[in-house]
């Protein structure tokens, strides 16, 4: 009896033993070795129409990835933008600190006095700054007038062939996003109107401000003697209406009384 019990108890702990480890590799704890299976890519006949159809996906889905990532980082910056700096209402100088020059009445290329709130910015050889307030000298916004080039003909406006002085409006409003886009904006709309019996291109759009406050932006193209000129606006959106027919009169103005845009030079 105690030879057949000592003979038993060797051979469980001997099967013990045996089966540990291997309940141990397919637990949990144990490691393990995951099998990789690699996508293989089937491979055409250089210039197919198999080859070119997997070539064409290929394309769509590297656009379609560089779309994602564009907008990725647009939304990281607006973020940024947004956890900035909270001043959003500056503090304006006293009046009685305005410098003489700064009283003055602007004037526009036309010669005519600029609007009532419009006064000369910090100007550079390629375009007329504008800073814009409110009869009180709370400054609401801003306004700049250039020269975007030479007209190349008449202005159209009959179904797609649309044009100012010659350019096509597709043109212009490109010019427009490719701002917005260094902007960190976006364009909403556009159109075309008449100002002074002359076509006007409009394009409406809107950025993010300090603070993530949304401002309005208006550009405006007309053909003034052999020349396409932008009067492009920067404002808070309650006040977009008010520098909207602002902008009009200055567009008018240009259009009355046409001279040489001494400030200003054609863009390269």
């Amino acid at each position: 009896m105690v030879i057949r019990a000592i003979a038993l108890s060797l051979a469980l702990l001997i099967g013990i033993g045996t089966i540990i480890p291997l309940a141990t590799d397919y637990a949990e704890a144990g490691p393990r070795k995951a099998k990789r299976y690699k996508k293989t890519q089937k491979k055409y006949k250089k210039y197919s129409k198999r080859w070119w159809r997997q070539y064409r996906a290929q394309q769509r889905r590297r656009k379609a990835l560089q779309a994602r990532r564009r907008a990725i980082r647009l939304r990281q910056m607006r973020l940024a933008r947004v956890a900035g700096p909270q001043n959003t209402n500056p503090i304006p100088p006293p009046p009685k600190m305005r410098s003489v020059a700064d009283q003055a009445s602007a004037l526009l290329p036309s010669g005519e006095t600029a609007p009532k709130g419009w006064r000369r910015g910090q100007s550079s050889g390629s375009e007329l700054q504008f800073r814009v307030d409110n009869g009180s000298g709370s400054e609401v916004g801003s306004a700049a007038i250039s020269i975007v080039g030479p007209a190349t003909g008449e202005s159209v406006n009959i179904g797609r062939n649309r044009t100012v002085g010659g350019i096509p409006t597709t043109s212009l409003r490109r010019e427009v996003i490719n701002r917005m886009v260094r902007e960190n904006g976006w364009v909403v709309n556009d159109y075309q109107k008449d100002i002074g019996g002359k076509t006007v291109f409009v394009v409406v759009a809107q950025s993010q401000g300090n603070g993530g406050r949304v401002q309005s932006r208006m550009f405006y193209f007309t053909e003034v003697d052999g020349r396409i000129y932008s009067v492009a606006t920067n404002s808070q959106t309650d006040a977009a209406e008010k520098i909207a027919e602002e902008s009009e009169k200055v567009i008018f103005s240009l259009q009355k009384r046409p001279r040489p845009f001494q400030q200003a030079s054609i863009r390269e």
